[in-house]
C-alpha cells in the first residue's frame, strides 16, 4: 500500500469578479418565476436561488420560510448534499496535477483491503461511478442505524464495513454510489496526510473567499442555517452528526446559492485547475440514459432540448440543483430547505428564463492574434449573435476603438498591451453571449537594411553603379523607400529595391515599414 504525506504551501492568485450591474428587467422576471413556481409546489418550504451571468454579475432571490415567522434570507446556509462531490473531484484533479497521485492509481496503492471492494478499482472509476461499489446509504439496515444514532460520529472505515456485494465489475457498467466519494476522500487523506475537509478549505474555499461555505461537523457552522424540513416536520433540532460523518465528503458541505454560483463560475472559467484537468472532469460516460451522462463529480444533462452541465443533491431536509451553460458561461443554483423534487424544475425554469432572453451563444471572434504596437485600423468581427440588438466591446489597455456592431476597427497604440478582445451581444435584458480572442502585442521592430545582401555599415558606393537594398519581409507589410543621391530603379513598395547612384559625394537610403 503506497503512502505519501506532504506538507504543501498552496498559494494562488484569483481574479475577483469586477462590480457589475445585473439587468433589472431580468432580475424582476427571475424573482417572479421563483415566486410563482415555488408557490405552486406546496411542499417547498423555502428556496434561495442565484444566477451568475458574465458581464452582468449575480442575481439572488429568495421565497418562502425557514420556519413560521422567519423568511428565508439570501445569507442562510443550506446543505448542498451531493453537490459536495464536485469539490472532491476538483481536489483529486489538483493532486493529480501535482503528481501526488494519479487518477489511474488503484485503491490498493493507497488503502487497505475492504470486503466487497475490489482493490483494483481506480480513482477515476470512483469519481465517475463506474467502480461497481455498492451504496449502503440507499438500503436498510444502515440508514436505520444512522437514523437511530443521529449524534454518533461514524468513521469512513466503519462505513466500509456496511458495503454490500459489488454491483458489477469495474468499468463494465455505471451505478451511482456515495461510497465512491467516501473512498476518494480516504485516498486524498492517505496521499496528503490531510482530511478532505482541510484540502477543500485550503485549495478551494479560502482562495475563492467562499466564507459562507463549510464542511459540516469537521468545521463549525459559519452563519445561520435554514431550518430543514422532512415530510412536513421541522428537523432543525435533530443532530446532523451521524448522517454527515457517515456520508462524509459525498454530501457534507453547506453553502449559499450565491457562493455555489460563484464556485461554478470560478471552476469552469479556469481559475482552479488546468484545461487538461477540466477535460478529464468533463469526459462523460454513459449511464444508460441518453439525457444524462456522468463525468467526475459532474453530470451532463438535457432537459427540453437544452443541454448543460450540473448536479443534483438530496439529503434529509435539503435539496440542491446546479446548472452550468457551457456556451454562455451562465451558472444557476437552487437550494431548498425541504425535500421536494419539484425544486429541480424551478431551478431549470430560472435557467430557461435567462437562456430565452439574453443574447445567445457567440461564434468565433476573427482577426489578427499577433500585432505590433503602432498598428492601426485592424478589423475584428464576430458572426451575428442571436437576440442581440447591440454589441459591447472590451479592449486591452492601450488599444482604442468603438463600435456597437459585430465589427470593430481598432488601433494599437505605442503603449498597447497584450490581452483579450471581448465582444458581447446586448439587448433589453443586458449582455449575454460573448466571444473573445487573445491578442499578443509585440514591440514594433526597427527595420534593418542590407546592401547587396550584407547588413551593417556600408559607407562606400561607386558612382553610376547600381546596388540592391533590402529589409526583412513581414507578411502584409508595406514599404516606402526614400533615397537621396541616387534613383530607385525598381522595387518601391516592396522589401527590396535597386538604386542607381549618381555622381553626388553622399547619399542616404531610408525605409518606412508599415506592419499590419
Amino acid at each position: 500500500m503506497k503512502k505519501f504525506t506532504a506538507l504543501l504551501l498552496y498559494c494562488c492568485l484569483f481574479q475577483p469578479i469586477q462590480a457589475q450591474t445585473f439587468n433589472p428587467l431580468l432580475a424582476t422576471m427571475l424573482q417572479d418565476t421563483l415566486n410563482t413556481y415555488v408557490g405552486q409546489i406546496s411542499n417547498i418550504k423555502g428556496m434561495e436561488a442565484s444566477v451568475y451571468i458574465p458581464g452582468q454579475g449575480f442575481w439572488t432571490g429568495v421565497t418562502g420560510n425557514s420556519y413560521t415567522g422567519q423568511s428565508i434570507t439570501p445569507d442562510m446556509r443550506m446543505g448542498i448534499a451531493s453537490n459536495s462531490k464536485l469539490f472532491v473531484a476538483t481536489v483529486m484533479l489538483m493532486l493529480d496535477e501535482e503528481n501526488l497521485l494519479s487518477l489511474d492509481d488503484q485503491l490498493n496503492e493507497w488503502l487497505p483491503t475492504y470486503a466487497n471492494i475490489n482493490p483494483n478499482i481506480t480513482i477515476r472509476q470512483l469519481l465517475n461511478h463506474t467502480s461497481g461499489v455498492a451504496d449502503p446509504f440507499f438500503a436498510p439496515p444502515w440508514m436505520d442505524t444512522i437514523i437511530a444514532n443521529p449524534t454518533r460520529v461514524f468513521t469512513p472505515e466503519e462505513v466500509m464495513g456496511w458495503v454490500g456485494a459489488p454491483l458489477f465489475a469495474p468499468e463494465t457498467n455505471w451505478g451511482y454510489s456515495n461510497t465512491n466519494y467516501v473512498l476518494a476522500g480516504m485516498v486524498a487523506q492517505s496521499a496528503t496526510g490531510s482530511h478532505i475537509s482541510q484540502l477543500i478549505r485550503n485549495r478551494i474555499l479560502t482562495p475563492l473567499n467562499m466564507d459562507s461555505t463549510f464542511y459540516d461537523v469537521e468545521e463549525p457552522e459559519n452563519g445561520i442555517l435554514a431550518h430543514r424540513w422532512w415530510n412536513g416536520a421541522d428537523y432543525n433540532d435533530t443532530s446532523r452528526v451521524g448522517l454527515n460523518t457517515a456520508a462524509g465528503c459525498a454530501g457534507a458541505l453547506f453553502s449559499t446559492s450565491r457562493e455555489m454560483a460563484q464556485w461554478y463560475n470560478a471552476l469552469f472559467s479556469g481559475q482552479l485547475i488546468s484545461q487538461s484537468s477540466l477535460n478529464e472532469m468533463t469526459t462523460f460516460v454513459s449511464t444508460g440514459n441518453s439525457a444524462y451522462q456522468y463525468g467526475l463529480g459532474l453530470s451532463r444533462e438535457t432537459t427540453q432540448g437544452k443541454t448543460y452541465w450540473g448536479h443534483g443533491g438530496t439529503t434529509w431536509g435539503y435539496r440542491s440543483k446546479m446548472i452550468q451553460d457551457t456556451c454562455l458561461g451562465v451558472s444557476v443554483c437552487g437550494l431548498t430547505n425541504s425535500y421536494p423534487s419539484g425544486m429541480e424544475a424551478v431551478t431549470f425554469l430560472l435557467y430557461r428564463v435567462v437562456k430565452n432572453h439574453i443574447p445567445g451563444c457567440a461564434g468565433v471572434l476573427s482577426g489578427l492574434s499577433t500585432v505590433c504596437s503602432g498598428t492601426n485600423n485592424v478589423t475584428y468581427s464576430v458572426p451575428s449573435i442571436p437576440n442581440a440588438t447591440s454589441y459591447s466591446w472590451t479592449l486591452p489597455s492601450g488599444v482604442t476603438g468603438t463600435s456597437s456592431t459585430n465589427t470593430i476597427s481598432v488601433n494599437f497604440g505605442a503603449a498597447a498591451t497584450s490581452g483579450n478582445i471581448v465582444v458581447r451581444g446586448v439587448n433589453t435584458y443586458g449582455p449575454g453571449g460573448y466571444a473573445q480572442l487573445y491578442v499578443t502585442v509585440n514591440p514594433t521592430p526597427a527595420p534593418a537594411i542590407a546592401q547587396n545582401g550584407v547588413t551593417g555599415s556600408f559607407a562606400n558606393v561607386c558612382a553610376n553603379q547600381t546596388y540592391t537594398y533590402s529589409t526583412p519581409a513581414i507578411t502584409g507589410s508595406t514599404y516606402n523607400w526614400t533615397v537621396t543621391g541616387g534613383t530607385i530603379i525598381s522595387g518601391q513598395g516592396t522589401n527590396t529595391i535597386t538604386v542607381q547612384w549618381n555622381n553626388d559625394t553622399a547619399g542616404t537610403v531610408q525605409v518606412q515599414q508599415s506592419i499590419p
